[in-house]
């Protein structure tokens, strides 16, 4: 009798404490939910994450192997904001410390896959008054980039976007150039490299002063590293941009979209380039129009297939929806919007959804899902190029178990030696407005229908 209770009561322990098989926590400590959370794969079958603990550490980790690197030790208190980027051999990490107003951008690197860490290098001495608003992009010559949004009155231009580079993987750096001077102000720092050249685009806005506003989508390009960069190319006056910048390159085609709005009508518009951003065709997806959209990931493989993964609402008053909408002839035409959700009922919400495409038709949509009351993680898929998709929608997690959630502005869908990883926050509790929550890891593959 007494085994039969010792037995029932290590199930009751293992359902109470044990996550599901194909998933572990990130870190030990608690993560900060509100900071940003970062996964990258490195083409080599390594995983590298990126978050916040809550007293405010920086963890950097390889999973291969485990090891935690803090790169803000002893300034936890006022970091903020987190760039991140994988290239090859090297990962690089910008952000931002704040002591009483005045703003520093600091960087580090961790080479030779994660034997050494290099010292911080100061980026910016609050020459800029630098938001946390930071990208970071690199390319495997050893061409570094860092550009951000910055707070400091020039004339009377009140925000700005501002870059440095380096050549050398990130030991030393340029002097900082104002990317968006002649503008009254701008802001989304968008940054896109490839092996030959990095391309930046802003929002940028002009007339502030005679109260005759007008927007445009900045577009500049640099092909020595960042030494030189062409002048500003307005790629055409828009609306307010309330949200999201997402740029691509597909083969030579360069293309950007953007989250737009035209007398409070919602939509999503575009641009591509075809000689190197010289000149622009502008675009608009008609089947977004008046979708308010709450979030906009884009992803594409290298034969022109294009996946828009967004969540929004139609109307005033209605729940969140999911939707895909691709191009099967990289963006010159647009099929129609896709309910990626699989569920009858529209009383629940979804939200953040991220979108990963493979060479071999492989797309995969992962999102927060509260059809059990809770958030959980629900994923759908399609393995031919997103033409057909599965019956029903596939939990990442026990349904109704936890709350789960992906953060918003960073990649959180990432797929290594063809396993699919998904990086989230899982709340403790009920309580889901708390900085405080754990960073699970979750894995999964296709081959056996999302089993994890």
């Amino acid at each position: 009798m007494a085994g039969i209770i010792l037995r029932i009561c290590i199930m009751v322990l293992i359902f109470v404490s044990a996550a599901w098989a194909g998933e572990e926590k990130l870190i030990q400590e608690s993560c900060n939910r509100f900071k940003p959370l970062h996964v990258k794969a490195d083409g080599r079958g390594n995983i590298w994450t990126a978050c916040y603990d809550i007293k405010g550490a920086i963890h950097i980790k390889n999973l291969s192997d485990d090891k935690d690197f803090i790169v803000n030790e002893g300034s936890e208190s006022i970091s903020e904001g987190l760039s991140f980027d994988v290239k090859g051999d090297n990962v690089y990490v910008v952000w931002m410390e704040m002591i009483g107003g005045r703003k520093r951008l600091y960087f580090r690197a961790i080479r030779d896959s994660g034997k050494t860490l290099s010292d911080p290098v100061l980026i910016d001495d609050n020459v800029t008054q630098a938001f946390i608003r930071i990208e970071t992009r690199s390319d495997t010559s050893g061409n570094v980039y860092v550009l951000w949004y910055g707070g400091k009155k020039v004339g009377k231009a009140s925000e700005h976007l501002y870059s440095v580079s380096s050549h050398d993987f990130g030991k030393t750096f340029s002097e900082i150039k104002n990317m968006t001077l002649g503008y009254d102000e701008s802001i989304y720092p968008s940054l896109l490299v490839d092996e030959n050249n990095a391309y930046m685009f802003s929002y940028s806005s002009t007339g502030f002063e005679i109260n005759d506003v007008k927007r445009y989508m900045i577009f500049r390009k640099t092909e020595d590293g960042g030494r030189t960069w062409s002048e500003p190319v307005e790629i055409g006056k828009i609306g307010v941009v309330t949200l999201f910048i997402e740029p691509i390159k597909v083969g030579n085609r360069l293309h950007v979209f953007w989250f737009n709005t035209y007398d409070a009508v919602p939509i999503i518009e575009g641009a591509y380039s075809e000689d190197g951003g010289k000149t622009w065709v502008r675009t608009a997806i008609e089947e977004t129009r008046g979708f308010d959209i709450g979030y906009l990931r884009v992803v594409h493989d290298s034969k022109g297939h294009i996946f828009l993964a967004l969540s929004g609402i139609w109307e005033f008053g209605q729940k969140e929806r999911v939707y895909v909408i691709k191009s099967e002839d990289n963006g010159t035409t647009w099929e129609k919007m896709i309910p990626i959700r699989h569920y009858p009922f529209d009383i629940t919400t979804v939200t953040k959804p991220d979108i990963l495409a493979t060479d071999d038709g492989e797309v995969v949509v992962v999102w927060a899902d509260f059809r059990n009351i809770r958030s959980n993680l629900y994923m759908q898929y399609s393995k031919d190029y997103g033409r057909t998709w599965q019956d029903k929608d596939i939990p990442l997690e026990e349904p109704g178990r936890f709350n789960t959630a992906l953060y918003a502005y960073t990649d959180s869908l990432v797929k290594a030696n063809d396993r699919y990883h998904v990086l989230a926050y899982r709340f403790k509790n009920d309580i889901v407005n708390i900085g405080e929550a754990d960073c699970p890891l979750i894995e999964f593959t296709l081959a056996d229908g999302g089993k994890r």
